[in-house]
């Protein structure tokens, strides 16, 4: 008997053995997401490098039916001054602030672009808005075309209609019915050496394909330690090596 206790035995427990075959999908699937993700973030620094390489294009240029995440772009025309969107909660080095969203009449187009000026600092009482002096007299600038990933949740918008405007996000298509020419259907983001622009305040990737993969290396250790987890709960391992250390 004292033999047969020195031999790896098997013993199914099945309410063990069903919980960790019911996680391990999830766990696996998990670390492949995350593998995914990282190649994701590679090919958008490599497509934002490779468009930063070529340079701005004009507006005019742009078509709409392309991808044109990263664009860089150059156009000309005036700000349509009293029309002044705030877009709330961006922090910038611990500061509150609001990125300042402001239209801009394209000379020679029949549409208007919808220009993030940057970050400026808020009230943190909240009791008034920044002060954003009008740019006047027609300008050229430079910026880069932000497409957005996903759907955006709009929250805290003010009435409809009355302007400035505090959003937490900006959906183009919203603001259509807000001027009589057509708005290009993504932000610009201003260069920082182009006129009128504040303080940039955004990131190209906002986690790094390292990132992702280490937290798919996380998953997929989880997933080995289930696996180790099955098989001792299926076996009389464990007994064997606490006798060996006797």
């Amino acid at each position: 008997m004292a033999k047969s206790e020195r031999k790896l035995q098997f013993n199914l427990n099945w309410r063990a053995s069903l919980l960790a075959l019911a996680l391990l999908p999830v766990l696996m699937s998990l670390g492949f997401w995350q593998l995914d993700r990282a190649d994701e973030k590679r090919d958008l620094q490599s497509l934002f490098q490779q468009r930063q390489v070529n340079g701005p294009v004009n507006f005019e240029a742009l078509d709409e039916a392309n991808d044109l995440r990263y664009q860089p772009v150059r156009f000309v025309g005036r700000f349509i001054n009293e029309k002044i969107i705030f877009l709330d909660n961006r922090i910038n080095q611990g500061r509150f602030g609001y990125e300042i969203i402001a239209p801009f009449e394209v000379v020679d187009s029949q549409q208007i672009v919808l220009v993030n000026r940057g970050w400026v600092e808020g009230d943190k009482s909240r009791r008034t808005l920044p002060i954003i002096e009008p740019v006047l007299g027609e300008l050229l600038l430079k910026g880069e075309v932000y497409v957005p990933q996903g759907a955006m949740l709009s929250l805290g918008q003010s009435q409809v209609g009355s302007w400035p405007r505090v959003l937490q996000s900006v959906d183009v298509a919203e603001f259509d019915k807000d001027f009589e020419q057509t708005l290009f259907p993504y932000i610009v983001r201003l260069d920082e050496e182009s006129p009128a622009v504040f303080k940039p305040n955004w990131v190209v990737v906002n986690l790094q394909p390292a990132k992702h993969t280490g937290y798919a290396v996380q998953w997929f250790a989880m997933s080995f330690t289930l696996l180790l987890i099955i098989f001792l709960a299926n076996t009389n391992c464990w007994s064997l090596i606490k006798n060996r250390k006797r």
